[in-house]
């Protein structure tokens, strides 16, 4: 069983290997930090076609995931054709659900916002909820990611979310991959803290198997 990641950061490398050490899998990581970059900088559709042309190169593996939440609605037009592409973010939503209807959605790139939300909604509709996310904006915390600094990028996303967490809120999403470090220090709000790693690693097990059925 082969599975291939596009990243865009060397960082997540680790964390997929990590957590993927449990099956007997072969992963294939693809880093190209280039494409958040550019995207950040001059909207998704200045990547378009480099990130369709990367994940096109990965479909002849068994389950293919797009780690990089920005880039998640190019990895959705994709799986139209390619069922096995997934978006990392997708499983995560749609565990959140269960939660529903106040869900706490941290992110750290606003330019994640409008992609992480209209999945969010939508896989909200499809399972026939009505939710009223809050967004809770921690992009302090992103120049400690830049610079390798994983305790201070955690503090710093952990103090954001203590201080706008709604005291209706039902679970917290932490909607990029690069976010899961936070987790620990979330604890003791005693809510369901969610993040996409290990949730998209058992979908794409699944979407593997699946495949290799076919």
């Amino acid at each position: 069983m082969k599975i291939a990641l596009l990243h865009t950061a060397q960082i997540h490398v680790d964390t997929f290997t990590n957590l993927a050490a449990e099956y007997d899998v072969e992963l294939l990581h693809i880093v190209q930090p280039e494409l958040l970059a550019q995207a950040r900088a001059e909207g998704l559709d200045s990547v378009r076609i480099a990130t369709i042309a990367a994940l096109d190169g990965l479909v002849d593996a068994d389950a293919v995931i797009c780690s990089c939440s920005t880039l998640g609605p190019i990895a959705d037009e994709c799986a139209k054709n390619n069922k096995h592409i997934l978006r990392i973010d997708r499983p995560l939503m749609q565990a959140a659900l269960e939660y529903a209807p106040n869900i706490a959605v941290a992110i750290c790139l606003d330019s994640t916002r409008h992609a992480t939300l209209d999945l969010l909604q939508d896989c909200a509709h499809q399972a026939g909820l009505n939710i009223n996310p809050q967004v809770i904006l921690c992009d302090a915390a992103w120049p400690h990611f830049e610079t390798g600094n994983q305790a201070e990028f955690a503090q710093t996303i952990a103090a954001q979310i203590k201080t706008e967490i709604s005291p209706t809120t039902s679970c917290i999403i932490l909607a990029q991959a690069s976010m899961r470090v936070a987790e620990p220090l979330l604890q003791s709000l005693n809510l369901p803290i969610l993040s996409a790693p290990k949730l998209a690693i058992d979908a794409a097990i699944k979407i593997a198997q699946h495949k290799m059925k076919d």
